[in-house]
């Protein structure tokens, strides 16, 4: 309970502190960069303009005939979790997250299968 929690956060604190605030920030930043660009190049459109999006979680439009449920269960399938949006938007975008230790071939990894995904939509279409 408690002292698990206390645990953690010590142990968050202590891997942020050791990294550098500064350096984590940028790091967050190329990450969501990467990702959008890839997702551009691959027709996938972001949900909020630019200059409103986050370092840490992005939104973007489900590609047309692909639902949510079919891109969920087939990057889960691959390894990879991403997640639906709220509310109204549930339907309608879908969030990529990256906060954490998250390598380069891991963030190339999640992209790719994202890429098999679309391209096996295409091909049902």
């Amino acid at each position: 309970g408690f002292l698990v929690a206390t645990y953690s956060l010590q142990e968050a604190l202590d891997e942020l502190l050791e990294e550098g605030v500064t350096n984590r920030f940028q790091r967050y930043r190329r990450i969501a960069s990467r990702v959008r660009e890839r997702m551009a190049a691959m027709g996938v459109q972001p949900f909020l303009p630019a200059d409103l999006q986050s370092n840490t979680i992005s939104a973007f439009h489900l590609p047309a005939g692909l639902s949510y449920a079919t891109l969920h269960d087939q990057l889960k399938a691959r390894g990879y979790v991403i997640y639906a949006g709220q509310g109204q938007l549930e339907s309608k975008i879908f969030r990529v997250a990256n906060m954490g230790a998250l390598t380069d071939a891991q963030i190339d990894g999640f992209l790719g299968a994202v890429e098999e995904v679309l391209a096996g939509a295409a091909t049902r279409a």
